[in-house]
């Protein structure tokens, strides 16, 4: 698996084995040794401009997802498996809101975001949800 990173985040280091316990939670979920991800960890002024150029929202948010093949047709690279892009800035928020440990709540939405690409929803709730939600503790603690 390789897991290429881009830390713009200036607000701290980013967890000891990060790129090591991303490439565990790929092969748990299934993917080839050949899969290749993107990974992007910035600040909320940075995944806010992601925000608003590309999904025509409003503000930072915690995780964005591209995934490199959607729709039909064959994929002209089937092991590059697209990008994640987590604002550390919010995950730090979101885990002092919730009393989460905060490398854990920041793993946990790289892993949403990898579900994300891998096919997974959960914007209509119900059972997708419930499922999504499952599955990212379940790989969560996998990969610990």
């Amino acid at each position: 698996m390789s897991v290429l990173l881009d830390n713009s985040w200036e607000g701290g280091e980013l967890p000891a084995g990060l790129i090591e316990r991303v490439q565990r939670v790929l092969a748990l979920a299934g993917q080839p040794p050949e899969a290749e991800l993107s990974l992007v960890i910035c600040g909320d002024e940075e995944i806010a401009a992601i925000n608003q150029e590309w999904l025509n929202r409003q503000g930072p948010t915690n995780v964005i997802s591209f995934a490199q093949h959607e729709g039909e047709g064959p994929a002209l690279n089937p092991e590059i498996l697209g990008d994640v892009v987590v604002s550390a800035d919010t995950a730090r928020r979101e885990a002092a809101q919730h009393g989460l440990e905060p490398d854990e709540h920041l793993m946990r939405l790289i892993i949403h975001g990898i579900l994300h690409i891998l096919g997974h929803e959960h914007e209509q709730g119900g059972e997708p949800a419930r499922l999504m939600e499952a599955k990212t503790e379940e790989l969560l603690a996998a990969s610990a």
